[in-house]
């Protein structure tokens, strides 16, 4: 392997940078672009090995997040994705008394969408977020089931109070698979022509006054399903009937059932949402937060109110009522994937561990990534001698000898592919500890429009032209602390993990989901949660691709005295 240095100018550096160099415990950040002048400092810039191979992401822990999925996906490259959800209802009323005659008027189920408000000339429309797909007007098929699996808090074949964990294949840690026959338990609603609509949803009352219906407030886009009752969309299929509500609910109004949410849990075990296609290849995908205080089932239902007055005369009037439940008890994502079997034999069948691969296939969900190892060439050297050229350690002493200004990788996109739908983001972490690098947390920019931010150190999917005027895309990840912390701290020079993402900020509140696979992948031990949430994929060229001039390469400009 050939390591490339070209002397870019010649600097002058401040006294007070000497004294950084001498206490080189010290932290650098992009330290350089003011060193001008003295003839006893240069900048410098080298390429150094990267190898990079492919890895299956297996099987992940689904329940827990702070994002779900629901819908169909469709990748040109990899195939399709179904993506059904199970959740369980938590009553906000426990012991409840719903008064006397009860009738049921409506039951009606609203998950918000996350979106961004757009105001132009007075008028305000709304966007979705996190909507997955080629056309949005491409209607799935929507079913809505009572689950009659039971979604238990603690895994009995655990220690003592340890939490279950449900996969994104439908199955347990032991083995236990949730069964169709069960979560398909009873079909409450059916839209075989359903869309994710970023309309506002008016809200209708009856005026007591005139006793006219009309609108009291409007809610912002949302899944809004009237699971019984009131106006039904064609085509649109409510098979429950009023006695099926009132069985489930209204005639245990005395009843334990209704008392504990322990009791809830185990007597109505929630609802599944199963997402299909309603034609091959089309569909669409989106995330959606369950776990929000007005994502919830409403039951609305009137009942008769008696009054008594001084004189012993009682009055009968009509009095409404709600029943709400939320979802904020066990929530499973589950995973249908029928991916392209030639794909997922390129990924599953790598053997160049030692060497890298050609082509980097990134998928979220159950996808695929790529282990990244830095300072390591094709003859599957540790890449020692790449880092004595920054430093000397003797008897755990580092002596710096070259200061690094700045140092990234770059990964270029082949748009060979049939895949046009790029994600935006790649994130890359430390594999070994599950952990962000250090120029993560030290990447203090954000956007303050979406969720996504650390622009710094993972650079959003950018394209250049170059100097024979072609376009390409890559994306840009800086390791400059990370690097730093290797040469200054003699800190390992471990793995690192590259995905996609659809927040790369996710982790700062929550993690990893870990891998089911854990006994028989000793490299993968989890999942960031922004790959778990993002369907798209993208092709990168590795450190092997027979294209040179866009293989996978660590530039590293650093600060070399000339005395040294």
């Amino acid at each position: 392997m050939k390591y490339f240095k070209s002397v870019l100018f010649k600097s002058v550096c401040s006294l007070s940078l000497i004294f950084i160099i001498q206490a080189c415990d010290n932290e650098f950040s992009e330290i350089g672009t003011g060193i001008v002048g003295t003839p006893d400092f240069e900048i410098e810039n080298g390429i150094y090995p990267v190898k990079a191979y492919n890895k299956k992401i297996t099987p992940f822990q689904s329940n827990g997040l702070i994002q779900n999925l629901l819908g169909y996906y469709y990748d040109p490259l990899f195939g399709d994705s179904k993506v059904h959800f199970v959740g369980q209802l938590t009553p906000k009323t426990l012991a409840p008394d719903f008064g006397d005659n009860t009738k049921l008027d409506s039951v009606i189920l609203t998950i918000p969408y996350s979106n961004t408000e757009i105001t132009s000339e007075g008028s305000t429309t709304y966007e979705l977020d996190s909507l997955y797909g080629s056309d949005p007007s491409i209607p799935i098929k929507l079913s809505v089931y009572k689950n009659n699996y039971f979604l238990r808090d603690f895994d009995p074949n655990a220690d003592l109070d340890a939490s279950q964990n449900y996969y994104s294949n439908g199955t347990l840690a032991q083995g236990e698979t949730m069964e169709a026959s069960e979560l398909e338990g009873e079909l409450i609603y059916q839209d075989p022509n359903f869309l994710y609509e970023a309309e506002t949803i008016e809200l209708w009352e009856i005026n007591e006054e005139t006793g006219e219906a009309e609108v009291a407030s409007t809610l912002q886009p949302s899944l809004r399903l009237n699971l019984f009752g009131g106006d039904i969309e064609p085509g649109v299929i409510a098979p429950t009937t009023e006695a099926f509500w009132d069985n489930l609910i209204f005639s245990k109004e005395e009843d334990e059932v209704l008392s504990t949410v322990s009791n809830f849990y185990e007597y109505f075990r929630g609802l599944y949402f199963k997402a299909e296609p309603t034609a091959p290849a089309q569909g669409n995908l989106i995330q959606l937060n369950f776990s929000s205080s007005d994502a919830k089932v409403t039951l609305y239902y009137n009942y008769q109110n008696t009054t008594t007055a001084d004189d012993g005369a009682e009055t009968t009037t009509t009095a409404y009522g709600e029943y709400e439940m939320t979802f904020t008890g066990n929530r499973v994502n589950i995973f249908e994937n029928d991916f392209n079997a030639s794909v997922l034999q390129t990924i599953e069948d790598t053997t160049t561990d030692a060497e890298g691969d050609d082509y980097l296939y990134l998928k979220g969900g159950e996808g695929s990534m790529a282990v990244v190892e830095l300072f390591a060439d094709e003859e599957g050297n540790s890449g020692t001698d790449q880092l004595n050229e920054f430093r000397e350690v003797n008897d755990g002493v580092v002596t710096v000898k070259r200061l690094i200004n700045e140092a990234y990788l770059e990964f270029f996109v082949d748009e060979t592919q049939l895949n046009t739908d790029f994600p935006n983001r790649v994130y890359l972490y430390d594999l070994e500890n599950n952990i962000p690098v250090r120029d993560f947390y030290l990447d203090q920019t954000t956007n303050t429009v979406s969720f996504d931010s650390k622009f710094t150190h993972l650079v959003p999917l950018a394209t250049e032209t170059t100097a024979d005027g072609t376009e390409q895309k890559k994306y840009k990840i800086r390791l400059t602390e990370h690097i730093n912390n290797i040469i200054l701290r003699d800190s390992t020079n471990v793995k690192l993990g590259l995905v996609v993402s659809s927040n790369v900020g996710a982790v700062v509140s929550r993690g990893f989901q870990n891998s089911i696979d854990l006994e028989e992948d000793t490299v993968i031990e989890g999942v960031p949660l922004g790959t778990v949430l993002s369907p798209k994929s993208v092709v990168l060229h590795g450190n092997n691709s027979p294209n040179a001039a866009k293989r996978v390469k660590l530039n590293i400009y650093y600060t070399e005295p000339n005395n040294y």
